[in-house]
């Protein structure tokens, strides 16, 4: 286990700190911030959504008179047996694993309880490839579910489940250094969800305020999310083959605006426009902070890798058994 710097503190402030952060294990208050700020990020953003496990009495209420948490009208695809089924696998797993996964960065457990360590990270891996899974079944029509989204969550999606396998595999070779750096890959990957919240609303408002934009959509979405059909029939005469029946596939353009929007659906149709755009921006934006982040420490880097050669040592001499 890592020794706290010796190196005195500058200030009251720096040594009250040292002694909370050194309590649990870290050695640098840098590190110590860093997990504060972004753990702390997944963790409340992770536990805020953990009322969506009662997926239809808060994320897709049945009853259209009650309010639902999800985007307007997806509802109407995932009441859907199929699209129920992949969302509740995808929140039932990923809100439990990545609250779980917080626990395995902290120092003093990895270095302290380590068959804890240990058994928590095979199930935050099953956890995790359940609520993959889950995300590519609905992928289809999360969002709108056009090419962009299909892309984008399968891209990231299989980028998280990766990057843990190959942390896994990493330290079943004794890698520590490999299996540290891509574990900090994929949940850092996976906390993109959250910077892509903020993306999708800033480049939603953004394409409101620079022209004019339409998206299509079903008439049968259209109509389930204005839940009016005095308000359908006027606003979207376009739908008149969906609403006599003879085309229930019928597709609308809808005008595609966050700011002063006239009904939902404009609301609706600019967020699916988005969604894909703001995932994959915010997918790049924290691989590249985690590459920056690995850069930048180096010096760990080859201290965990003087430490798996030495153990890899150990293991060919007959020492020490592969998961010592």
């Amino acid at each position: 286990m890592p020794v706290s710097s010796e190196r005195p503190p500058r200030n009251g402030f720096v040594a009250r700190a040292r002694k909370v952060y050194n309590l649990i294990g870290f050695t640098k208050g840098y590190n110590f911030c860093l997990f504060v700020i972004f753990g702390g990020a997944l963790l409340g953003f992770s536990l805020a959504r953990l009322q969506y496990l009662d997926f239809y009495g808060t994320y897709c209420n049945p009853d259209r008179s009650k309010t639902s948490s999800s985007l307007p009208g997806e509802c109407f695809y995932f009441l859907q047996p199929f699209y129920a089924t992949g969302m509740i696998l995808h929140l039932a797993c990923i809100l439990p694993a990545a609250i779980l996964a917080l626990i395995q960065f902290v120092p003093a457990v990895r270095h302290k309880v380590i068959l804890f360590h240990r058994i928590n990270g095979y199930f935050i891996l099953l956890l995790s490839v359940g609520g993959t899974v889950g995300g590519l079944m609905i992928a289809r029509r999360a969002a709108g579910g056009d090419i962009s989204t299909q892309t984008s969550v399968g891209f990231v999606g299989l980028a998280f489940v990766t990057a843990l396998v190959v942390a896994w595999a990493s330290i079943k070779k004794l890698r520590i250094d490999l299996h540290r750096a891509w574990m900090l890959r994929a949940w850092v990957w996976a906390g993109s969800i959250i910077t892509m919240r903020l993306l999708f609303i800033l480049i939603a408002i953004i394409l409101s305020k620079t022209g004019t934009y339409y998206y299509s959509q079903p008439c049968a979405k259209v109509a389930w999310a204005l839940n009016d059909d005095t308000q359908m029939r006027s606003t979207y005469p376009q739908c008149a083959g969906f609403l006599d029946g003879s085309d229930p596939d019928q597709q609308v353009s809808v005008r595609a605006t966050f700011v002063a929007p006239q009904n939902v659906a404009e609301v609706m149709s600019v967020l699916n426009m988005t969604f894909g755009t703001a995932m994959i921006l915010g997918f790049l934006l924290h691989a590249l902070g985690v590459e920056l982040y690995l850069a930048f420490t180096r010096d760990e880097a080859a201290r965990l890798r003087k430490i798996s050669l030495e153990r890899w040592d150990k293991v060919v001499n007959n020492t020490v058994s592969v998961d010592a």
